[in-house]
């Protein structure tokens, strides 16, 4: 379960897909394309190419932590645009929200 206690800043990774990478990757990621070290309640966002996979890996001053969800049968996550060309930029609480708990269907089948 995702804990967001003290977690008030989000940042979501555009261009950065690779669901295989773990903490050692991410962080590499974050010093890599914004030039700093993660802190406490900073939270960093990634979705997989074909949107159906988003992981959040969040900071204190102790540990990183993993949180993964991923929708099945034909859901997908909604895609996020912001507009520029940043390759990492900040997202709201309320549009992290969103976009976790708000799937898309792929395809409607009609009959």
């Amino acid at each position: 379960m995702l804990n967001i206690t003290g977690m008030n800043r989000f940042y979501y990774l555009r261009n950065f897909h690779d669901m295989r990478c773990k903490y050692g990757r991410v962080l590499s990621i974050i010093h890599q394309q914004m030039h700093r070290e993660p802190e406490s309640g900073e939270v960093y966002i990634m979705m997989s190419r074909d949107q159906s996979l988003v992981r959040l890996f969040s900071y204190d001053s102790r540990s990183c932590s993993l949180y993964e969800k991923k929708f099945l049968g034909g859901y997908k996550f909604m895609k996020v645009e912001h507009e520029g060309d940043k390759p990492v930029f900040t997202i709201n609480w309320d549009d992290v929200v969103v976009m976790l708990e708000s799937p898309v269907v792929k395809v409607l089948k009609v009959k």
